[in-house]
């Protein structure tokens, strides 16, 4: 059964037609209502026609509530550790309350001195130390007086010396 080409033309070219009719009718009410949606929405229209410049802010934008997102998630993640903490602390707690198992620091008394970042109460230990600073005072009084005759001499000195003895 042969069809007359015509009929086959008139029907392609109508369904061209219809295809043409909905398509533009899609696109224009679509096409409409962003258009409508943009004169709404200034910024949003800016950023439309300037491409490069709204994904550049697009991205520190999405970047920055990321961020935010992830401070948030951080601070509410420590809140239930200390909660969780706190909750399992505090049976013993409840019992060093109740029994009086509180440990007392050690109080420093005016007799004691520290030395090598220990408390000492021992007076030999501390004799001692008195000498030793005593030995450190003396040699200390000899090494100013050997300088104050090398001063007094008149000898070659380097200048890196010299710079050194006037500081004296």
């Amino acid at each position: 059964m042969s069809f007359p080409t015509s009929l086959v033309k008139y029907t392609t070219e109508t369904a061209s037609a219809i295809d043409n009719y909905l398509v533009d009718g899609i696109s224009n009410s679509i096409g409409s209502g962003i258009t409508a949606w943009l004169t709404e929405h200034p910024i949003i229209a800016w950023f439309v026609h300037h491409p490069i410049i709204g994904i550049l802010t697009s991205f520190a934008v999405i970047i920055l509530v990321v961020r935010l997102l992830l401070t948030i998630y951080r601070a509410i993640a420590n809140t239930i550790d200390r909660l969780w903490l706190g909750i399992l602390r505090s049976p013993w707690r409840l019992i060093k309350l109740l029994f009086g198992w509180e440990t007392k620091p050690k109080s420093v008394t005016s007799n004691t001195t520290v030395t090598n970042y220990e408390v000492t109460r021992d007076s030999q230990q501390l004799q001692e130390i008195m000498d030793r600073l005593d030995q450190i005072q003396q040699q200390q009084q000899v090494i100013i007086q050997d300088l104050a005759l090398l001063k007094q001499q008149t000898i070659t000195i380097e200048p890196q010396q010299r710079r050194l003895l006037k500081d004296i």
